[in-house]
């Protein structure tokens, strides 16, 4: 007589980890031997998003959701490992972040348009804020000789150019493409330096 096909499962999952065949019995020919976590009823064909597992009565094969692997925190976007059988809990998805100011919503990522806009119109202001401090920082000496009446041609021209940088900055919210896309006036410092 051949040895029966024997099914061995995961002691604590019990989902399905291989076949091999039983042992003999030594002690009764004719007998087999099957080892605990194994069983003689063969289970279903694997399926794509499903492990089979024994029943917990060990009366029969199951096929149950199988989600393990890298999912996606539906309040933070964060990845995570899951490593459970089953079906997700609700405040997890298969579904990759796409990225900040995105938010989950019916099923899926949404992006948040006016959030992201916000924060590129923040972006930019400050950059423009920071380019106004340092014209203000070039502009003070340049303004003091000036007032004190001790500036040279080249003096002053730098500091109506340094002005009409200011100007510039102070107008980029008024560009079409602000604030996804900016052009910057060509600074004075720059311009003296190329």
């Amino acid at each position: 007589m051949d040895e029966p096909t024997i099914y061995h499962v995961h002691p604590t999952t019990r989902e399905f980890m291989a076949f091999g065949l039983a042992d003999p019995d030594p002690l009764e020919e004719g007998n087999w031997l099957v080892p605990a976590c194994a069983y003689l009823d063969a289970p279903p064909a694997a399926q794509q998003g499903f492990a089979v597992v024994r029943s917990i009565d060990q009366n029969v094969w199951l096929k149950v959701e199988d989600q393990r692997g890298t999912v996606y925190c539906i309040h933070t976007g964060e990845a995570l490992e899951y490593a459970e059988l089953g079906a997700l809990p609700v405040s997890l998805t298969t579904q990759p972040y796409p990225g900040e100011f995105h938010y989950w919503n019916e099923g899926t990522w949404v992006l948040d348009s006016a959030t992201q806009l916000q924060a590129q119109r923040t972006h930019v202001l400050a950059l423009r804020d920071e380019r106004l401090l340092v014209a203000a920082v070039a502009m003070a000496p340049l303004q003091d000789a000036v007032e004190l009446g001790a500036s040279t041609e080249d003096e002053q021209a730098l500091l109506m150019a340094w002005k009409h940088y200011r100007v510039g900055l102070g107008r980029i919210e008024q560009q079409d493409s602000f604030p996804a896309s900016v052009v910057w006036p060509p600074s004075p410092d720059a311009a003296r330096l190329s």
